[in-house]
């Protein structure tokens, strides 16, 4: 059954999907705003942790007793949503919901759990800390993209950060963005539309409501990439490891790449290694900590990336054999063996019968409602035939889109490394670019 999308009298959207599996459902409820939207960074995520620790009606132990007894209430932060998830039989559905809106609207933020929380986040810092593969990435991003405000993470950055968070901090960004019109419930179920629909009317609708004067912010989800020009950056840091990440922009958008055409994704892989060998003479030869390729897609249009770790004495060489590959598959035909080897990968992951399939639907149609406004789902008879549209011909037609001298291309270095390791950008723009006249 294809999901629903039901516009709710409070401003909020209930994303709904019958599932055949008896006397279950999951539940994924809270509010399109998050990280994306804060002021001090940190913050949605702070909140995110203090709404376990009391309620106006439940005390600390009272809360831990009942995410063991009524169910298991986990919570996420992005940088556009703060919700709550469970996966539960339709027996303590009623408690189940209760004991979430009592947990997002009535938890009592106050100095008693905040300073313990900072604590908490602290320790994701430092787990954070080092991560030069997200850093990278954000600041490759950055170069490309229409935002400068785009955060490294949505833990808080750094200690000061954290440490700046006050809980009045919570409270103002919660009385604000909590509202009707932010208001997101996603739920797949074996009950009917209609009871689902009159649970979270009678709970979530009735007492959250709508705000006339709430001014809907910029979503993340917005996200464009513009037309710059082709860059090069380099951040120096102490980190005698390299990371290294190319983006070339590509006029597809998001559901062009993984809902019409699989061609690009064929490419992705192919490069990447897992269909092709560039990854494992990479390695043979000893080059690279990680090699990958992959797509960050967006709106209107994507960014074909590839990334990768290593030292700085062996970048050139790298970009050499990367180049290389690149030439291969703009004026070759790729062997049909792995064409059909990536056709099985497809079949094996749309495999309906796979592993907690009813919250993983549950969080797919809320991710879909975000990124597209409508929840995208393929029949099989749509994905068969997606399938059936990789072929030799097309990859290499695609492959010639993608490095074309006419899409810009944004290149970051992150490590301790200087200019003389890096070749200048037209390195980049003649040897990545290869197909098709520049624009100038």
């Amino acid at each position: 059954m294809k999901a629903k999308i039901i516009k709710l009298k409070n401003g909020g959207v209930l994303i709904y999907e019958k599932t055949n599996l008896n006397n279950c459902r999951a539940v994924e409820v809270g509010f399109s705003v998050g990280a994306f939207n804060e002021k001090k960074p940190g913050t949605a995520h702070m909140l995110e942790h203090t709404l376990f620790k009391k309620t106006k009606k439940r005390s600390n132990s009272d809360v831990e007793r009942d995410r063991n007894k009524i169910t298991f209430l986990n919570a996420s932060t992005s940088m556009d949503y703060i919700i709550l998830k469970f996966f539960r039989t339709n027996k303590l559905f009623d408690e189940s919901l209760e004991f979430s809106y009592d947990v997002l609207m009535n938890s009592i933020l106050d100095d008693e759990y905040h300073e313990t929380e900072k604590g908490v986040i602290t320790e994701e810092l430092n787990m954070c800390k080092g991560n030069e593969e997200r850093d990278v990435c954000v600041k490759n991003f950055k170069q490309a993209t229409s935002i400068s405000k785009f955060a490294s993470d949505i833990v808080g950055g750094n200690q000061s950060n954290i440490s700046a968070i006050k809980f009045k901090d919570l409270q103002n960004f919660k009385n604000k963005h909590f509202v009707g019109n932010n208001f997101i419930v996603s739920v797949v179920s074996s009950l009917p539309l209609f009871k689902v629909k009159k649970k979270i009317n009678n709970l979530f609708v009735k007492n959250i409501p709508y705000d006339g004067s709430y001014q809907k912010m910029p979503s993340y989800y917005d996200l464009n990439v513009i037309d710059k020009p082709s860059s090069l950056k380099i951040f120096k840091n102490e980190q005698e490891k390299i990371s290294f990440m190319i983006s070339i922009r590509i006029d597809v958008d998001e559901i062009g790449i993984f809902a019409k055409d699989y061609n690009y994704n064929f490419v992705a892989k192919y490069l990447s290694g897992s269909q092709g060998g560039l990854f494992l003479r990479l390695r043979n030869k000893g080059l690279v900590y990680r090699f990958e390729t992959n797509i960050s897609s967006f709106k209107d249009k994507s960014l074909f990336n590839i990334a990768f770790e290593t030292s700085k004495e062996k970048i050139k060489e790298i970009l050499e054999l990367v180049a290389e590959e690149i030439k291969f598959v703009t004026t070759n035909l790729i062997d049909e063996k792995y064409i059909e080897s990536y056709k099985k990968n497809l079949e094996y992951f749309a495999d309906e019968k796979m592993p907690l399939r009813v919250p993983v639907k549950c969080s797919y149609n809320l991710m879909d409602y975000l990124s597209f406004g409508k929840v995208f789902k393929l029949s099989k008879r749509q994905k068969k035939a997606l399938r059936a549209g990789v072929s030799p011909q097309r990859v290499q037609e695609t492959a010639k889109k993608i490095f074309n001298k006419e899409n810009p291309i944004y290149v970051t270095a992150l490590g301790n490394i200087t200019k003389k390791y890096i070749p200048d950008i037209s390195y980049f723009t003649e040897k990545f670019l290869v197909e098709g006249n520049s624009n100038g």
